[in-house]
C-alpha cells in the first residue's frame, strides 16, 4: 500500500514539475551564469539561456547581478552580442558581454539590472 502511495506522489510531482516549464522558441544562442558579487566567484545565481526568441527584447535580471561571465555562444548566434545593462529596462549602462570573461558595471556599487541580445544578422 505505502508503495502504491509513494508512486503516485513521484508520479503527481513529475507531471506538476513538467506544467511548469516555459517553453522557448527557436534555437538556442547562448548561456551566461550571474554571480552576486564582483569577480565571478561568489555568490553563484545560476545561469540564464538565450534563444532565438529573446532576440531584440529587454529582460529584466532577477537578483542583485553584480557580476556576469558569458559561457557560452552557438554557431547560431553568429553575428550578435549578449547585452547587459544596469537598468531594469535596457537603457543605461549598456555593456557588451565577451565570451569567458568577467563583466562587472564600471560604476562602483552598479548592479547589473536587465539583458537583451541584438543580431546584426538572421540568427
Amino acid at each position: 500500500m505505502q508503495f502504491t502511495t509513494l508512486i503516485a506522489a513521484v508520479s503527481a510531482l513529475a507531471v506538476g514539475t513538467h506544467a511548469v516549464a516555459i517553453p522557448r522558441d527557436g534555437a538556442r544562442l547562448a548561456q551566461f551564469r550571474v554571480f552576486g558579487a564582483d569577480g565571478c566567484s561568489a555568490l553563484n545565481y545560476g545561469f540564464y539561456t538565450v534563444d532565438q526568441s529573446d532576440v531584440g527584447t529587454c529582460h529584466e535580471l532577477t537578483d542583485n547581478v553584480s557580476s556576469v561571465n558569458l559561457e557560452s555562444l552557438t554557431t547560431a548566434a553568429a553575428g550578435c552580442s549578449v547585452n547587459i545593462f544596469t537598468d531594469k529596462n535596457c537603457s543605461a549602462g549598456e555593456t557588451a558581454t565577451a565570451l569567458n570573461v568577467c563583466t562587472n558595471p564600471t560604476v562602483a556599487g552598479a548592479i547589473w539590472g536587465s539583458w537583451s541580445i541584438t543580431c546584426s544578422s538572421s540568427a
